[in-house]
């Protein structure tokens, strides 16, 4: 049995081998990429939602209020997110050095990384969110611009502003491809998302318990989690090798 090539962080991808490349390095080590991903996200959801939002004895409900999305979806822009993807930046630093990676050392880098990572995210949402509150545009165009905040700290080794600084070089020329990619990953998440949830929501209104749907996102989310951070890590290097051989198409 031959083995796999080695991952080539190097060399530029056309979208479609992006997504498709963040897939087949997604099952070299399912195991411990979706390890990495587990040991951030169970016991963050489970405190934030199974506790802290009473999910685990809660009745059954189809409705989400807007306090309970504001608080899920800040841990996972400010804890969840950062966290992996700076532990899968060490992953995937291992697989393309041809090791195996390994959960406690990629563990270990993301948790070293966390607090300038997380000054850096929170500077580039405060700055999202001024956008945002400007006609929603701006908004956009800044969360777009900012997205490779967690790879300028971990690898480029920039910190606050210059973090941002960073990420905005890189985008520049490719915002658009950028946008189009990170849009298309995210709407084809959620699809299966949304697909494989429908029998789990089936399940948990027939026995009136919300423990089950709790269940089943904290599963979905660390899977679509775990993804998107090989993903944006591989756009990060697609950007960097890009610039370095002075084009930006495709």
């Amino acid at each position: 049995m031959s083995e796999s090539p080695r991952l080539d962080l190097g060399r530029p991808r056309q979208t479609g081998e992006l997504l498709r490349e963040a897939l087949l390095v997604f099952f070299r080590q399912p195991l411990t990429l979706l390890g990495i991903g587990a040991a951030i996200v169970v016991p963050v959801e489970l405190v934030v939602l199974g506790i802290g939002l009473e999910q685990f004895s809660a009745p059954y409900s189809d409705k989400v209020s807007t306090a309970e999305l504001s608080v899920s979806s800040g841990v996972s822009y400010f804890v969840v997110a950062p966290l992996v993807t700076a532990a899968m930046i060490k992953a995937l630093a291992d697989i393309a050095g041809g090791e195996r990676a390994r959960v406690s050392t990629s563990l270990q880098a993301g948790f070293d990384a966390f607090t300038p990572v997380l000054i850096a995210v929170g500077l580039a949402a405060l700055g999202t969110a001024v956008g945002l509150l400007a006609l929603i545009v701006p908004g956009i165009y800044l969360f777009v611009r900012w997205y490779f905040v967690p790879q300028t700290v971990v690898l480029d080794g920039e910190r606050g502003p210059r973090a941002l600084a960073r990420s905005t070089e890189l985008v520049h020329g490719s915002w658009w491809r950028v946008a189009g990619v990170v849009l298309l990953a995210n709407f084809l998440l959620a699809a299966v998302s949304l697909l494989l949830l429908a029998p789990v929501e089936a399940a948990a209104k027939a026995a009136d318990r919300q423990l089950a749907v709790l269940a089943g996102t904290v599963i979905l989310d660390t899977v679509t989690v775990t993804y998107l951070a090989v993903l944006s890590t591989l756009l990060f290097h697609d950007l960097r090798a890009r610039k370095a051989r002075g084009f930006t198409a495709g």
